[in-house]
């Protein structure tokens, strides 16, 4: 008896993304998209990387304080905010990800 195949799996791209995707399942002489597809998503690598995780941790909680900023802005609660502490977080995420400091402060 064969597998059923029941659920779904939906995912948005543009059609750059298409287009490279589609150029990968060529290049691998795949018989479908679905095949090339499933095969990169069950068998293909993957990279795990602990410092990546804390970073997108950290980049998350400074989203956050940066939107309750802007909404406190736009209510006119907040008038002048000292971003020098997040500048400066996100200049170290910058130098960790192999980016310069050209726009130094």
């Amino acid at each position: 008896m064969g597998r059923t195949q029941t659920e779904t799996i939906t995912v948005r791209v543009t059609p750059e993304e298409k287009y490279a995707i589609q150029e990968r399942m060529y290049e691998a002489v795949a018989p479908s998209m679905r095949h090339f597809v499933m095969d990169m998503c069950l068998n293909g690598e993957i990279i795990v990387n602990s410092d990546l995780r804390e970073l997108n941790s950290e980049l998350r909680y400074q989203g956050n304080n940066l939107n309750q900023l802007t909404r406190l802005a736009h209510q006119g609660r907040v008038t002048v905010i000292d971003l020098t502490e997040l500048l400066s977080v996100y200049r170290k995420i910058l130098l960790t990800l192999g980016g310069n400091n050209n726009g130094n402060r």
